[in-house]
């Protein structure tokens, strides 16, 4: 590795921690209400999105490799989309 694509590698990681601690800055002050109005949750000294959580009492649904190849004609709205952990159609 150059040594020039590593000091830009690390820059861009000092950037990414700088932002990050920037951010815990602006969102430590909130409660929990707060926070969940606006799709986070406090677990662990850390703020991470409120979608992470698992509602579905099951264990994630095992994945399926589709063996047929998808044709131009076929439209994408015709792959039904399901929950990756319970396994249930989407709407």
């Amino acid at each position: 590795m150059k040594l020039t694509t590593f000091i830009d590698v690390l820059k861009g990681r000092l950037a990414l921690a700088r932002r990050r601690r920037q951010d815990w800055r602006a969102l430590s002050h909130l409660n929990a209400h707060m926070l969940r109005d606006i799709g986070l949750r406090a677990e662990q000294g850390t703020i991470v999105p409120v979608s992470t959580e698992i509602k579905c009492g099951a264990s994630p649904a095992p994945a399926i490799a589709d063996t047929r190849k998808a044709s131009v004609a076929e439209a994408p709205e015709a792959v039904p989309r399901v929950c990756r952990y319970c396994g249930e159609t989407l709407a």
